[in-house]
């Protein structure tokens, strides 16, 4: 099936917003998807999945504000804040209904739109979000700081070696490469991604969200962090499924299977 794919950029309350999207040639009446990276990463992580899901849906993946091609916020901004700007983002497309993807980082912000927007968002996926005690934020604070730019350049060495630590087996450094210099983009801001992520209060939002959440768990850095939200998924039709030897680079390499299961749920 044919698909139109693009990149443009709407206006949001914090400048301009860059954005991938793929349609179908053909009508179709299923929910836009939406879709929010990882920190400090952008919508180039979504790639294929974009022009995968676009055969049968309008399916969108968008750089945070200060990520990727997106302008950044005046100042340190929260989950709350994020999530705003892609409200914005919704309401200049006209989308009246839409499904969201979250990864990490982005999980975060899927989550708090849906709180934001009940009107708008229908379901949400959530890729691996971190649920931390009082005591681990606390811990992880103090490391969260803008990266000391070598002259030698072996930040971005230390950077590509974290990447591919947390890589899926079979993930090249080819696929690797196609996407990291999007993990170097404003240096000098590339933690507040995650330093809005360990602010937000996961439980209280979840407290608030009436919408079907599916959770999926590879097997990546928060392998162990994501399965504490399970007691918090009382929503109806709310699923939690583990992806065991799943890892960064999925999308790409388990495209089809992963595809299947973000079809199983949404339709």
């Amino acid at each position: 099936m044919g698909i139109q794919y693009e990149r443009m950029y709407v206006d949001s309350r914090f400048g301009q917003m860059h954005m991938r999207s793929a349609r179908p040639e053909k009508r179709t009446t299923k929910n836009p998807l939406l879709c929010f990276h990882l920190s400090p990463y952008s919508s180039v992580v979504y790639e294929t999945f974009v022009r995968e899901m676009g055969k049968d849906r309008l399916c969108i993946a968008i750089d945070s504000p200060g990520f990727g091609h997106s302008d950044p916020t005046p100042e340190p901004p929260l989950i709350p804040d994020y999530s705003a700007a892609m409200s914005d983002v919704v309401d200049a497309l006209g989308i009246e209904r839409a499904d969201l993807i979250g990864f990490h980082t982005g999980s975060k912000v899927a989550l708090e739109l849906g709180r934001q927007r009940p009107d708008v968002v229908n379901k949400a996926i959530l890729i691996s979000i971190a649920y931390w005690t009082p005591d681990e934020i606390k811990n992880r604070e103090v490391i969260i700081k803008a990266p000391e730019i070598k002259e030698d350049g072996s930040h971005l060495k230390k950077a590509w070696d974290g990447s591919m630590r947390w890589s899926m087996t079979g993930r090249t450094p080819m696929m690797l490469a196609k996407l990291f210099y999007a993990h170097t983009i404003n240096p000098a801001i590339t933690h507040w991604g995650h330093q809005a992520a360990y602010q937000y209060d996961v439980e209280a939002a979840m407290d608030e969200i009436k919408q079907p959440i599916l959770v999926l768990n590879p097997e990546d850095d928060l392998w162990n962090e994501t399965p504490r939200i399970k007691p918090l998924l009382k929503q109806r039709g709310s699923q939690f499924m583990d992806l065991p030897g799943w890892a960064h680079g999925f999308m790409e390499l388990r495209t089809d299977e992963f595809s299947k299961i973000v079809r199983d749920f949404l339709d």
